[in-house]
């Protein structure tokens, strides 16, 4: 129904205009309308906005719908339910790095929290959950590993690993999953992943291969591993590496000579170059110069 307009006639004496009983006809019918639509809105109509209990939240409310990353807080004070950010120097901030934060809550202290940091590149990102003791001491950040900090080893094992390069003959290799995941062509004689994007594999020799575009090897944890059967793991050659000082990484592939000493005991050792087999690779693990993470835009994008 719409709106009824009562006469008010001409000033000063109201002269032309709605006679009282015409005039509250027309209010009758204003409230009777007015109530009637009331009476449609649900509970939310009667409440105020904002972030309290019983209160109707708002686009950016604990983070929700926000372009701007929610709220910046400290892990480490983190405690009402939702998502935020938080800066590197944060208490509680992990990796050392700015990054993400969902907080959930099931009462009292009980805290947990998923973290995302910025990463060295965008193949690996920082991934880490933690729970909080019941009188709300934050409990160490526990690494999550993904397909962007591991590597599937030639015979099957699982490593934390980053950045890989494998070193095989691309274009002839008998293995499906060589160019797995976001693992791409390093030349004719290697695959590398997101990590070590510019790395290059060449052959020098039977069973001889030149790693260049990266420091080195790893400096920590583990740094080549030998070709492996498909079939069990079982070891396919032995390998031996050196690096100069550009950081370029020379690779060789032996056959496995196995020989008998005087009292009857076999010895491993190295045998004729071997070029790697088709049915395998060498995994290589590389320290690659820093690439530092990209800031966030000061202001949120439209």
């Amino acid at each position: 129904m719409a709106q009824q307009i009562i006469n008010l006639g001409t000033t000063p004496t109201g002269a032309g205009g709605d006679t009282p009983r015409s005039a509250f006809t027309k209010v009758n019918f204003n409230f009777t309308d007015l109530y009637a639509f009331l009476a449609t809105l649900g509970s939310a109509s009667t409440r105020f906005v904002g972030t309290s209990a019983g209160n109707v939240m708002e686009v950016g409310a604990f983070g929700l719908g926000s372009t701007s990353g929610g709220q910046s807080i400290a892990p480490n004070s983190a405690f009402t339910s939702g998502f935020y950010r938080y800066s590197a120097s944060a208490a509680g901030a992990p990796n050392g790095s700015q990054g993400s934060l969902i907080v959930s809550s099931m009462g009292g202290n009980y805290i947990q929290q998923l973290s995302m940091s910025l990463p060295a590149s965008l193949s690996n990102p920082y991934l880490g959950y933690r729970h909080f003791s019941a009188e709300g001491a934050p409990g160490p950040w526990c690494k999550i590993y993904h397909t962007g900090n591991t590597t599937i080893g030639s015979g099957g094992a699982l490593s934390a690993a980053s950045p890989v390069v494998r070193i095989a003959d691309v274009e002839k290799s008998e293995r499906r999953d060589l160019l797995e995941q976001e693992f791409q062509s390093a030349g004719p004689w290697g695959a590398a992943n997101g990590e070590a994007s510019g790395v290059t594999v060449t052959r020098v020799d039977a069973g001889v291969y030149r790693i260049a575009g990266a420091l080195g090897l790893a400096v920590e944890g583990w740094r080549i591993q030998d070709p492996c059967s498909p079939d069990g793991g079982r070891t396919l050659g032995i390998t031996e590496s050196e690096q100069d000082e550009q950081g370029v990484v020379t690779v060789r592939l032996f056959k496995q000579r196995w020989t008998l000493d005087e009292e009857g005991e076999m010895h491993l050792g190295k045998g004729a170059p071997l070029d790697v087999p088709l049915n395998s690779w060498i995994d290589v693990r590389l320290q690659m110069p820093a690439i530092l993470p990209a800031e966030p835009p000061e202001t949120p994008i439209a």
